[in-house]
């Protein structure tokens, strides 16, 4: 047996490799001084109760002698705090300070060596669906929690930051008749009353944001066919909704383990579905928790889009198992690099397996939001210092989740995807169950490759927007590329500098199709072509893998266009739709030019081009004047009918999987933008006909025929979806119901529906659901903005602190008269909470993006309105 100081010194040398180089000082971070080793945590949780009580014993490891440390417990009554060291008890005065910071200070300094921190505390349960929060639903009361990101030290004291990976041992003393889960198995388990005592196996070493508790009258199923035992797990009267997720997940989970070469590295994995969740998913190693209406489907009316929703949030969730929980980044600041690699990884598995939903194509929906984000001046760097003046949701964007996503597939293929899972591989054997930092992966992959990886990736990562590439032909098959920051029309940013991009150029004429990459480093670099002959057409950005926007000559952009329906597959033709859209935005493109186009593109075989085409005739809709709608929804209909007749109103027999899913979408736009009277006729005959007997309509068709009916519906349809909403038996009936009361367009119906969002049955996150959804319709866009402004106090009181920026969009569109009115509102100190004013600055620079574009092209494209218009049938 080892003398007690040197186990003392093995264990601060352990702690220092665990937790790495101490960070630079920050008021707002955990010291290094006085590491924890490991956490018991014991907690009396019935959820028909409004507190809970419990207690934690922390192993913990005095690097350096000091005479104070700290930990988080944030609004919880500590009722008894013991601090017990070589030589007995140690008496502490604790000193609360910003952000859940607790500062214990000791009578005498602590040197060097072992001690124990015991805790005892009470709280209250949550309420808004963070941290230990209980809820109540179909009579009965549960308790749930969600601790990314900084929502553990709500719920008992800990060390809430990430490189603070250690075992946990979680005790849960509960009502005899409830269930209760957490991350690992049940070690033990005892009954004396009406408590039953559970214990948990000791967690491998987990930061605090990943643990994990469901209590209550739960239900559950197990999953076959999995590495690891596995439940669905639900509220009282979800049993029959779990068989979709029982048959979906354990195929995801094998492909996982089939790339990552190693098996699922936790005991057991339970899939959790929760009524009131702000996400869609949870990686909580063991315990992932979902939305309900993500996880839970009447196997009679299954839809392809929930089955694509659940397949691609298990896939991107277990992926976290390996990247991000085996593997925890540092510190928030690589918080992209968790949500990139389980995107990228999960759509790659999720397409492996479910080939039938086309991901490949998929994917370029997010990337273009990235995109979208990227092009404006109040962008950010994927990579910059987090502190503590940074609301941690927002760092969760399009950027930490897309923009990461499309890098990766990017430099996987550069570096080509075996050689990028090798690095990869290499990666998790170096830390697994522990931290690490982008950089590391970036070396890993570099080794891997023998290319400079870490040049590239941090030319796109540690500076705010992307590059536009500009291609022009020379003489002797030479193109000579250009790069440059890409900006929206108008735009002024900081000046940046260059971006290592991996190019990749289509290029060919005739049968001949060739391909050719470049590492564009430079202002300005030639391309030699391989093959000089075969020129006659040139895409820029081949198989659209790479994260930029690019630019081609007039002429060659109209011989691209042209060859486009035989010269490139459905995710190129996307990619020039999607690039366009941009041109349009930067000042390059025409608005007319953009809606021929458009037109171009309406009658494609690809339901996903379809798509891209829809969300074309969007943007234009924003800036089309009240006056021109008539002109607009004839235009809607010569563009979109085509690809109605080719699809169908009804799904077909053995149709593909996005054929389904683009149809909704294709008769909205029809009806909605459209004005189509069949259409609308016919969204109204589904509708009453599901609402006498929900069999008679194809799942794929009701969300889309109740909000639809909706648009002309009067009050006594509203209350009609309202007692529908009320008693919905499935989380998608309850989802379907929500969503149209917010479709009502009649001025009367608007107002009942605003007012219902704050006095309804709704839940903490359906609480704007209904106001959203009326902002997007233009004419409504004072008015929802007045409601959020009249009733700032009344949202605030019911959903968490990190959800009030986002309240902001409310004063989104093309009025500079509504923006500045919002930027008084906002600059009010009661209005403004950690991350509003970056927000703010986002959605201005949306408003004056819209505001620009039609000014600079609105009478180009009236023009093309007024022809369509004149030569419609």
């Amino acid at each position: 047996m080892r003398h007690p100081c040197e186990r003392v010194a093995h264990l601060i040398a352990w702690l220092a490799l665990l937790l790495g180089p101490a960070p630079a000082a920050a008021s707002n971070r955990l010291g290094h001084q006085v590491l924890p080793r490991s956490e018991s945590i014991r907690l009396e949780i019935d959820p028909r109760k409004r507190t809970y009580a419990g207690s934690v014993h922390v192993e913990l490891a005095v690097a350096a002698a000091t005479d104070s440390f700290r930990f988080h417990a944030e609004e919880i009554k500590l009722r008894r705090v013991a601090l017990r060291g070589p030589t007995g008890a140690v008496p502490l005065s604790l000193a609360p300070g910003r952000l859940g910071l607790v500062t214990a200070h000791a009578a005498t300094p602590l040197a060097a060596g072992a001690y124990t921190l015991d805790i005892s505390f009470s709280n209250d349960f949550n309420t808004k669906a963070t941290s230990l929060y209980r809820l109540d639903t179909g009579g009965r009361s549960y308790a749930f929690t969600q601790f990314e990101s900084v929502e553990a030290r709500a719920a008992f004291p800990c060390w809430d930051e990430p490189e603070f990976k250690i075992p946990y041992q979680l005790t849960l003393v509960v009502p005899t008749a409830n269930l209760a889960v957490s991350n690992t198995p049940i070690e033990a388990e005892t009954v004396v009353g009406g408590e039953k005592t559970v214990v948990f196996e000791r967690t491998p070493p987990l930061p605090s944001y990943l643990l994990a508790i469901a209590v209550g009258p739960l239900e559950s199923v197990p999953i076959p066919g999995m590495s690891v035992p596995g439940r669905v797990i639900g509220v009282q009267g979800t049993t029959p909704l779990m068989q979709e997720a029982v048959r979906t997940v354990p195929p995801l989970l094998a492909a996982l383990e089939r790339y990552f070469g190693r098996p699922y590295p936790y005991r057991k994995l339970d899939l959790i579905a929760v009524p009131e969740f702000w996400y869609g998913a949870m990686e909580n190693p063991g315990a992932i928790v979902f939305t309900d209406r993500a996880l839970l489907f009447d196997p009679h009316a299954v839809t392809a889009a929930q089955r694509y929703t659940l397949a691609t949030f298990a896939a991107h969730e277990m992926a976290h198992m390996w990247f991000g929980d085996l593997v925890t980044m540092r510190w928030w600041d690589d918080l992209w690099l968790n949500e990139s690699f389980a995107s990228w990884m999960g759509d790659k598995i999720t397409g492996q397996v479910f080939p039938e939903f086309e991901m490949p194509v998929d994917e370029l929906g997010g990337t273009q939001r990235a995109m979208l984000s990227d092009a404006r001046a109040t962008t950010r760097a994927m990579r910059r210092p987090v502190g503590d003046d940074v609301n941690l949701e927002q760092l969760a964007d399009v950027l930490s989740y897309h923009k990461g996503q499309a890098l990766l597939g990017m430099f996987e293929q550069w570096l080509t995807p075996e050689v990028f899972r090798r690095g990869v591989l290499a990666y998790l054997a170096s830390h697994a169950h522990g931290s690490a930092e982008a950089a590391d992966l970036w070396n890993a992959l570099s080794k891997a490759s023998g290319r400079d990886v870490a040049g590239p990736m941090k030319s796109f990562l540690d500076q705010a927007g992307m590059p536009l590439v500009k291609a022009e032909v020379l003489p002797g098959g030479r193109l000579r590329l250009r790069q440059q920051r890409f900006l929206n029309y108008g735009a002024r940013a900081p000046r940046t500098v260059r971006w290592k991009i991996p190019v990749t150029i289509a290029y060919g004429t005739g049968k001949e199709t060739h391909t050719q990459t470049l590492l564009l480093a430079r202002a300005e670099q030639i391309m030699v072509l391989d093959h000089p002959a075969t020129r006659d057409w040139i895409d820029p950005n081949a198989d659209q893998r790479g994260y930029y926007r690019w630019a081609l000559p007039a002429d060659l952009m109209q011989r691209l266009a042209e060859s486009a329906p035989r010269r490139l597959d459905t995710r190129e033709r996307v990619g020039l739709l999607d690039n366009a859209a941009a041109l349009l935005d930067a000042g390059i493109l025409r608005g007319d030019e953009y809606l021929e186009l458009l037109a171009r593109f309406g009658d494609d075989e690809a339901p996903q081009v379809v798509t891209s085409v829809i969300q074309g005739l969007d943007k234009i809709y924003e800036i089309v004047d009240r006056d021109e709608r008539g002109a607009f929804a004839a235009c809607t209909r010569a563009i979109l009918r085509p690809a109605l007749r080719r699809f169908g109103m009804t799904p077909a027999p053995g149709e593909r999987e996005p054929v389904t899913r683009m149809r909704p979408e294709l008769l909205w736009a029809l009806a909605d933008h459209g004005k189509d009277r069949a259409v609308l006729d016919q969204a109204s005959r589904w509708a009453r006909a599901y609402l006498r007997d929900p069999s008679a309509v194809h799942p794929s068709l009701v969300a889309t025929a109740l909000g639809l009916a909706a648009l002309g519906g009067d009050v006594a349809l509203f209350d009609d979806y309202r007692v529908r909403f009320e008693h919905a038996k499935t989380p998608a009936d309850r989802s379907r119901f929500l969503a149209a009361l917010g479709d009502f367009r009649d001025p009367k119906v608007v107002d009942r529906a605003l007012a219902y969002s704050l006095t309804g049955p709704l839940r903490p996150q359906e609480t704007n659901r209904i106001a959203n959804s009326l902002r997007t319709e233009p004419e409504l866009r004072d008015r929802t903005y007045r409601w959020m402004a009249e009733n700032y106090a009344a949202i605030a009181a019911r959903v968490p602190a990190f959800v009030l920026p986002d309240l902001v969009y409310f004063a989104s569109g093309c009025s500079l008269e509504r923006l500045e009115r919002a930027r008084a509102f906002f600059a009010d100190s009661t209005h403004r909470v950690a991350g509003t004013g970056e927000e703010f600055e986002k959605m201005a620079e949306r408003c004056r993006d819209c505001v620009r574009l039609k000014e600079r092209e609105g009478a180009s494209i009236s023009r093309f309105l007024a022809q369509a218009a004149a030569e419609a049938p």
